[in-house]
């Protein structure tokens, strides 16, 4: 199951990801996310996955494409979760991506 917690402050929409990411779940981040990257104009996110505890490689790829659809984006990770993360950058904790993406 993932559970997913939308919120926008300041330009930017903070996703927060809890449970699992996998080719079950993706669907439920493509049909929310996705649909408010493409039809809100979004252009700055920061997805925050530190509350998965499962991710498989098409969740990954679904992760990707969300980063990749903004102009700025960050990952929020959890140390355990570093060797998942190729090419996108990366933070440990939201205050620290807000800061970044507001530069």
């Amino acid at each position: 199951m993932l559970d997913i917690d939308i919120d926008s402050r300041y330009g930017i929409l903070f996703v927060r990801l809890f449970g699992k990411l996998n080719k079950y779940t993706m669907f439920k981040l493509k049909d929310e996310v996705m649909f408010l990257i493409e039809n809100a104009g979004i252009n700055n996110i920061v997805i925050n996955i530190q509350n998965l505890y499962d991710m498989d490689k098409e969740g990954i790829n679904m992760l990707k494409r969300c980063y990749k659809s903004c102009t700025k984006s960050l990952i929020c990770i959890n140390y355990s979760q570093v060797n998942m993360i190729e090419n996108m950058k990366f933070t440990f904790d939201e205050m620290s991506a807000y800061n970044l993406i507001k530069i």
